[in-house]
This record gives C-alpha cells, sequence and structure tokens, in this order.
C-alpha cells in the first residue's frame, strides 16, 4: 500500500510538464521557478526536479542547483537524469570552487555521471561528460586521457555520432582544432547530425574560416531535432552575418526568429541578438526598423 501511495504521489499531468518544459526551452526562468513552487509537492516528482535543475544551472546557479540535486538523488535514486544532473552541477563547482572543495566534488560527480550511465547505458549526455571530464582533468584531480580514449571508442561501437562528438571533444581539449576538424569531415554521417554541424561550425569560427561556419551553421539549424539547438545556430547565422558579412538577409531572418521564440525570457543573448539585427537593417538601408 505504501508503495501504491508513493506511485500515485509521484503522478503528474502530462499538461504540466510539457508546459514547464516549455518554460524552461524558451529560456522563462522566472515564471518557471514560480509555476513550480506554486506546486506544493513538486519535491515529489522526479521530472518536475529535473526540469527545476536544469533552470537552475542554465542560469548559473549551481549551489542552488547543487542542494537541490542533493535532495533529489536521495528521493529518486533510480533517477537517471537526476543523478546525471547532479554530477554535472558538483564538476562545475569543483572547476569553479576553492581548491580544498574542488577534489571531493569532482570525484562525488563522477560518481554520480557514473551511477547515471549503470541506470540507463544510453544517457550519452552522462558519458559525454565523464569523456570531458576525463580528457580535461589533471591526474592528481582524477583525469585520465587514456579512459577517455577508450571510452569515445567504445562509444563507436554503439553510437557514431556519439562517438564523434567524443572524439572531436578529446582533440579540441588537447588544442588540435584542425585535428578535430578533419575528423569531423571524414566521419560526418548523412544525413548529418546537428550537433556534429554546430561542432564543425564552432571549429571553422576559430580557424576564421567564416563563409565555412555560415554554410554548417545554417545545416545545424535545418537538421536540429532540439529547440535550443536550433536557436543557437539561427543565432550564430545573424552573428556571422555582420561580423564576418555573410548574407545579411538571411541573417535579419535567423535574428527574427530568434528573437521571437526568446520574447520575454531571461535569455542573456537578446541584447546581443537586438543589436545585430538593427546591424544587419542598416546595412540593407532598413533606417526606420
Amino acid at each position: 500500500m505504501k508503495a501504491l501511495l508513493f506511485l500515485l504521489a509521484g503522478a503528474l499531468p502530462a499538461s504540466n510538464v510539457t508546459q514547464y518544459e516549455e518554460l524552461l526551452a524558451k529560456s522563462q526562468f522566472s515564471e518557471l521557478e514560480h509555476q513550480i513552487l506554486q506546486q506544493t509537492d513538486y519535491k515529489q516528482h522526479g521530472d518536475i526536479l529535473v526540469i527545476y535543475a536544469k533552470a537552475l544551472i542554465a542560469q548559473q546557479r549551481l549551489e542552488d542547483a547543487n542542494t537541490l540535486l542533493n535532495f533529489a538523488v536521495e528521493q529518486f535514486p533510480g533517477n537517471s537524469e537526476l543523478n546525471y544532473l547532479a554530477g554535472l552541477s558538483k564538476i562545475r563547482l569543483a572547476s569553479n570552487g576553492n581548491v580544498f572543495s574542488a577534489k571531493e566534488r569532482a570525484a562525488r560527480g563522477v560518481e554520480l555521471l557514473q551511477k547515471a550511465v549503470i541506470i540507463k547505458p544510453d544517457h550519452y549526455a552522462a558519458r559525454q561528460a565523464l569523456i570531458d571530464f576525463y580528457s580535461v582533468a589533471p591526474a592528481n584531480a582524477g583525469g585520465d586521457k587514456e579512459l577517455a580514449f577508450t571510452m569515445a571508442e567504445q562509444l563507436a561501437k554503439e553510437n557514431p555520432a556519439q562517438a564523434l562528438l567524443a572524439q572531436s571533444r578529446i582533440l579540441l581539449n588537447e588544442k588540435k582544432p584542425a585535428e578535430a576538424l578533419a575528423l569531423l569531415e571524414q566521419m560526418m554521417p548523412d544525413p548529418p547530425n546537428a550537433r556534429l554541424l554546430a561542432r564543425k561550425a564552432q571549429i571553422l569560427n576559430e580557424l576564421e574560416d567564416y563563409d565555412g561556419a555560415f554554410d554548417n551553421y545554417k545545416l545545424a539549424a535545418e537538421y536540429a531535432t532540439d529547440l535550443t539547438d536550433k536557436y543557437n545556430a539561427l543565432y550564430h547565422i545573424g552573428r556571422l552575418a555582420v561580423v564576418a558579412d555573410q548574407d545579411a538577409m538571411l541573417g535579419i531572418t535567423a535574428l527574427q526568429q530568434y528573437l521571437e521564440f526568446y520574447s520575454d525570457s531571461e535569455n542573456k543573448t537578446l541584447p546581443w541578438a537586438t543589436l545585430r539585427l538593427a546591424q544587419l537593417m542598416y546595412r540593407t538601408g532598413d533606417n526606420f526598423e
């Protein structure tokens, strides 16, 4: 009976969760937090705790996220996503925190990421986070470049696109952007993956190949299935239209879509997007707008 009551308490109308996810996607963090806190039993719902934690992490409120997630993983130890987010927040806190607490937090973060993967072996975000940590952390803090490489090789047997993301990240962590770019060009799947295209565009931008970066961000926006991926690509299309003298009209369209999607939000890039749009309108003679 006790177990049944717990399951009933954990049930939540799908419409509530969908509404919270939409607010999260649009960076409407204050409204999201208000609505969640109005729901007095929100701590009994793992899916709501996931959304709330993601919002806190997105706002860089890492200590708040850590406190929430400490509770959440105790309440829902079998929830892979909560363990992943808890591990991620601890590792980020470790990288920003003082030297005395950093090592302990990083170690606990790795444990939580490992647990997320044990619970759900195809939790690729957790596996990517582990590979990135092992690749970039110093050995005395738990880093292990050989293990990162081995884990990326294992991914290649299961999911080539995820393996390519991991392998290119390892090369970038080693300050080898040209090699990462060559790998992406050689191994890009067909049809292409939006996150791989965005990674390629980022590298091309760093290498000052702005035409190539612009083209790949266009493809990333086209192939994106995740809203955040799509609108990130649209922002960079607009940015490059200004700073690298790319297609102004395409940049205007991209930024208008970006600003419309994030209107009334707490997205910190909105002022820059507005400025870039104004610059493009000025360039094309639309002085009134």
